[in-house]
């Protein structure tokens, strides 16, 4: 019996002085499509950085992940179930090149792009888009007045468990001010790779040294100011921190916290319908990437500490 394959791919977007979004649409010679760049994960490969290595050698274009956007699920040429992950994607820089697999790409409008792609499952993906973007505020990429988002949730955080630290025990001062240890600044360093594919416009972090050490080199190499939040804190109530959550707007931001904040939150998410790939878990230095539809969380991932 044939295995499932296993892909990842991204929708590519950019909006026109105009207000016009577009999206990025590629043909491919020998199947005659038009479709969104895509490709097979390599073994032992997240499906995020197979999103980004497939989009950037189909187009030539560099670039970072803006929020997951949901999987389709087919038969492929050879009969095989296909499951492809895709993100919405923005660009860095590049260019279109061709090549004998993708021999174009075209910026087109939503309406447009609905139009020109050859498959259902691509079509389906594409609405998605279109009910995201602006919370229904773009109509087939044309801007049709803008709705409130103020009480709405980011599409995605990233929430972070601060790098190992001394011990308790061997630390005199007070606990706020309890440093990362040599282990753990490693940890803060390698954040910075394992958080590359992702994009997101803010850095918040408990006031304890701690968490801002976690932080600190994330946020430099994004360019972004690091952000104290009280309600971050060790000991933070989790009802809290979700009404913290939704006071921050609707582009994507990191937080860094601590395990039992991170537990409570977490614990109480799963409660209210969270779904999740693993168990919950919140080792020092990991990750968990919450999914949003602009009111609930709908889907949380866990990404193992470095």
């Amino acid at each position: 019996m044939n295995g499932v394959v296993r892909a990842a791919g991204g929708i590519i977007t950019r909006q026109k002085p105009d207000g016009t979004l577009e999206v990025a649409i590629v043909h491919r010679p020998h199947y005659d499509d038009w479709t969104f760049p895509k490709g097979k994960l390599q073994a032992g490969e997240r499906e995020e950085h197979t999103a980004i290595r497939e989009v950037e050698e189909e187009t030539g274009m560099r670039v970072r992940l803006e929020r997951a956007l949901g999987s389709t699920k087919y038969r492929d040429h050879r009969g095989r179930q296909k499951v492809v992950h895709y993100w919405v994607m923005r660009v860095l820089d590049g260019h279109f090149r061709p090549m004998p697999e993708v021999d174009d790409l075209r910026w087109v409008s939503l309406r447009n792009a609905a139009n020109m792609l050859t498959y259902n499952h691509d079509r389906a993906l594409l609405r998605g888009l279109s009910n995201e973007v602006d919370a229904g505020a773009l109509q087939g990429g044309e801007r049709k007045g803008r709705t409130s988002l103020r009480n709405q949730m980011s599409s995605t955080i990233y929430l972070v468990r601060h790098a190992k630290a001394l011990a308790r025990s061997e630390w005199a001062e007070p606990d706020d001010l309890r440093p990362l240890t040599k282990a753990g600044k490693r940890q803060a360093d390698e954040l910075v790779q394992r958080l590359s594919a992702f994009s997101f416009a803010r850095v918040l972090t408990s006031p304890h040294v701690r968490c801002r050490e976690t932080i600190e080199p994330l946020a430099k190499a994004r360019k972004l100011a690091v952000e104290t939040a009280d309600p971050l804190a060790e000991n933070s109530d989790a009802d809290d921190v979700l009404s913290f959550i939704r006071t921050l707007g609707v582009r994507p931001a990191v937080l860094c916290s601590h395990g039992d904040v991170i537990a409570d939150l977490m614990t109480n998410l799963v409660n209210d319908g969270l779904a999740t790939e693993s168990e919950l878990r919140w080792e020092k230095g990991s990750t968990w990437v919450l999914e949003s539809d602009g009111d609930t969380f709908l889907y949380g991932r866990y990404v193992a500490p470095p």
